[in-house]
């Protein structure tokens, strides 16, 4: 799965970039990688850009991503923000994933376009 992971706003704000298609086995490696970072460097913002991606998940393993979170420490003060595929590509999933997290504690919020989103990472 192509994915790029750069911090940005001086070092505030993971932004991660997802491109082209990836399964569970991939969003987990890369899930693990990037909760790595942001516990590396301490951060608590993050931006899913997965405007060029196609995510063909099992809905069980969404399900199981805010576990994930939790048994890394990732903090309920953290704040995601996903950009969802230009073309609506499993639009179920974003959502569901959104519901999720919601509903165990985590802030995460999804965005058709990547200003919005990344304007409400920077809100305090």
């Amino acid at each position: 799965m192509p994915w790029r992971l750069e911090f940005t706003d001086e070092g505030s704000i993971v932004k991660v970039v997802y491109e082209g298609t990836f399964g569970a086995e991939e969003l987990r490696a890369a899930t693990h990688e990037i909760l790595s970072a942001m516990t590396e460097r301490k951060t608590i913002r993050a931006l899913l850009d997965c405007y060029e991606a196609h995510m063909d998940v099992p809905v069980i393993n969404v399900y199981q991503l805010p576990d994930l979170y939790e048994s890394r420490g990732i903090t309920r003060h953290t704040r995601a923000a996903v950009v969802l595929p230009k073309d609506k590509y499993r639009l179920d999933i974003y959502e569901f994933y959104e519901d999720v997290c919601r509903n165990r504690g985590y802030n995460v919020k999804l965005f058709e376009d990547r200003e919005a989103a990344w304007k409400w990472l920077q809100e305090t």
